[in-house]
């Protein structure tokens, strides 16, 4: 089913033209990763999709009632005063509510045998748990606890949410309210790794149609099944989703490449051959050439363009000592410690990603290592040779009164020249150079902080999310640099396609421990959701027995206990609710049988059967979920 038809859009600002027209569709079942650099014009083509910014060309046309969700960017969640969280979220299934209410009116009215009532009733009813009614609880706690909120944050007023807190609940109300189409601009902002799966699971079980706008590769890799790229002021579409476009957009490349190439011989040829037959024997041929050279000039292949990139690489300059950090028995935090590190030596050349909850001190980690911030207890001490070059998620010192050009000036010994020829390779030519720092945009900032990166020769990198507010492009450039990168690194990122080409090893903050595990970021994540779940691991070889190994399976951490614990509360409600839901009618059954009323006996016992199958399906939910809390590690973890 076809829920938009764009018809030869096209939009410009004045003269400045952001794309030409083009024409597409958007149908139930799409999940279109919409690309493209900084500043291309994404976020105008959702305000074009949903009608709330005018074409300079074409048509975006409805197909029928089409409910339309947007996320923007600087999403926030909009409820009236006083209201708490979990009222916010109810709020997507106002609908549903006045439906349950109408159903409680009616079941009074059918008292008095009214033959209409007991009609309404029934297509009430039916409607209701079509719709989802009973789950509408489970539904918002699963949604809240998916974003990263714990049931303790339920009641909290909507007005005293954080930025952060504001745009994750934002998220969930958007995808409880189940829009036939959902435009979700940068929805990965302030989501953790946990609440990144979570969306994932959303977006693929998603029913209607989603155009989603975000720099997470490894979202738009699993979840898209179409793509719209924005470059060179051109919308192209794929059938496909983000990974197989660009196979496609590089297959497009080469033709067209080699098309311009033979097109280019083939002129050659035909001018050299007027040029030598203009005055001779056979200058019949020469003049049949000059026509054919003017119809191939006339409809030439254009030659292919490419957007232009970054240039990136990054000096290590004099080689460290073979041990980098040496860490013993130390605490990370401010009064009491946020976690705790055993004995850690890191050596030349190890990648490690940091990963862990937000708000688990990551960061402060790398503060401390850095000496930039005091440890709680215990010591950090960098090995011989080592200088340290980091990358910080603030950019420290690039939102002054400078310019561009002076933030690379006052940092460097280079001559302006030089300094230009540096901004040039990070896309800043001509007046650029003059832009002010404070009021560049997050992109553009990030650049700037990669050109410094490259001029510092260090043998120890400590990147702090780097790839945020880089465009798709940058940050597989910056992959690039750091896969080629000969030192150590330490990387905090929430980036899994960056962690998975670069991480040699991963430093898990868990709970109030920091643990070690020395393997790649694919084997971390393959190694927990074996942990996770056990049935899921390759069977031992049929025939061959193995010796008793202690287990190296990581602990679970007090961040995914919180989250069992809550996925479990969450089932046992769910069950409650149900239970009590089949009170409910077994007491109308009950009434409507001493009445002798056979037409709402009927009805109620069609509902006792619903209500007792979904029963049944909360009870196995709440039977899984008991049967994983309960192992013997979730104990000794919750007692502590």
């Amino acid at each position: 089913m076809t829920f938009l038809q764009v018809e030869r859009l096209t939009k410009s600002f004045g003269t400045d033209l952001l794309f030409e027209p083009f024409s597409a569709q958007v149908a139930r079942g799409d999940r279109i990763a919409l690309i493209g650099d900084n500043g291309v014009g994404k976020s105008t083509l959702l305000d074009l999709l949903r009608g709330e910014a005018e074409p300079t060309g074409g048509d975006v046309r409805t197909i029928g009632e089409v409910r339309v969700a947007h996320l923007p960017q600087t999403a926030r969640l909009h409820s009236p005063e006083g209201r708490t969280l979990w009222e916010a979220m109810e709020e997507a299934f106002a609908e549903l509510r006045r439906v349950e209410a109408r159903l409680r009116e009616l079941e009074q009215a059918m008292a008095s045998a009214d033959e209409e009532a007991l009609r309404s009733y029934d297509e009430l009813l039916h409607r209701f748990d079509r719709e989802g009614g009973y789950r509408i609880d489970a539904r918002v706690r699963s949604a809240l606890i998916g974003v990263g909120f714990d049931e303790e944050s339920f009641d909290q007023k909507v007005e005293t949410l954080s930025g952060g807190e504001a745009a994750r609940a934002a998220l969930a109300r958007t995808l409880l309210e189940a829009p036939d189409l959902a435009l979700l601009d940068e929805p990965t902002n302030h989501l953790d790794f946990a609440a990144l799966d979570w969306l994932e699971e959303e977006l693929l079980a998603f029913p209607g149609a989603v155009v989603l706008v975000s720099h997470d590769r490894h979202l738009l890799e699993r979840v898209t099944n179409r793509t719209w790229e924005i470059a060179l002021q051109r919308v192209s579409t794929y059938r496909v989703g983000y990974a197989d476009s660009r196979a496609l957009r590089d297959e497009e490349r080469r033709q067209k490449l080699a098309a311009f190439e033979k097109e280019s011989e083939t002129i050659e040829r035909y001018k050299d051959f007027v040029r030598r037959n203009k005055a001779g024997q056979k200058v019949k041929q020469a003049k049949d050439r000059e026509k054919k050279l003017e119809r191939i000039e006339a409809e030439r292949t254009e030659p292919p363009r490419d957007a232009k990139r970054i240039s990136l690489r990054i000096q290590t300059g004099r080689p460290s000592g073979k041990r980098v950090l040496s860490i013993r028995d130390l605490a990370v935090g401010f009064t009491l410690p946020l976690f705790e590190l055993p004995e850690v030596d890191l050596y030349r050349g190890e990648k490690v990603a940091i990963v862990g909850p937000n708000g688990c001190g990551k960061t402060t980690l790398l503060r401390t290592i850095l000496g930039d911030h005091p440890p709680v207890r215990g010591s950090v001490e960098l090995g011989h040779h080592v200088h340290p070059a980091v990358y910080t998620q603030t950019q420290e010192g690039l939102h002054g009164p400078g310019t561009v050009l002076d933030a690379i000036l006052s940092r460097t010994s280079l001559s302006i020249s030089e300094a230009r020829g540096v901004l040039g390779r990070f896309l800043f030519s001509g007046d650029d150079v003059a832009k002010k720092m404070r009021a560049l945009s997050g992109g553009e900032r990030s650049r700037v902080a990669l050109a410094l990166l490259s001029l510092v020769e260090g043998n120890l990198l400590l990147f702090d999310e780097p790839t945020n507010h880089l465009d798709l492009a940058s940050q597989e450039i910056l992959e690039e640099a750091l896969v080629a990168y000969d030192g150590t690194i330490l990387l905090v990122s929430h980036d899994r396609a960056l962690l998975e080409a670069v991480a040699t090893q991963v430093w898990l903050v868990e709970g109030e421990t920091l643990r070690v595990h020395g393997c790649g970021y694919i084997e971390f994540r393959r190694r927990q959701v074996e942990h996770a779940d056990p049935e899921s691991a390759p069977p031992d070889r049929p025939g061959k027995a193995r010796a008793p190994q202690p287990s190296t399976r990581p602990r679970k951490s007090r961040y995914h206990l919180e989250r069992e614990a809550a996925s479990l509360r969450e089932a046992e409600r769910a069950v409650e609710e149900t239970e009590a839901r089949i009170a409910e009618v077994e007491a109308a059954l009950e009434a409507a049988s001493r009445e002798g009323d056979a037409a709402r006996i009927s009805t109620l016992g069609e509902a006792h059967r619903v209500a007792e199958a979904r029963l049944a399906e909360e009870l196995a939910r709440w039977e899984a979920l008991s049967a994983r809390t309960e192992e013997p590690e979730a104990h000794e973890e919750v007692s502590r």
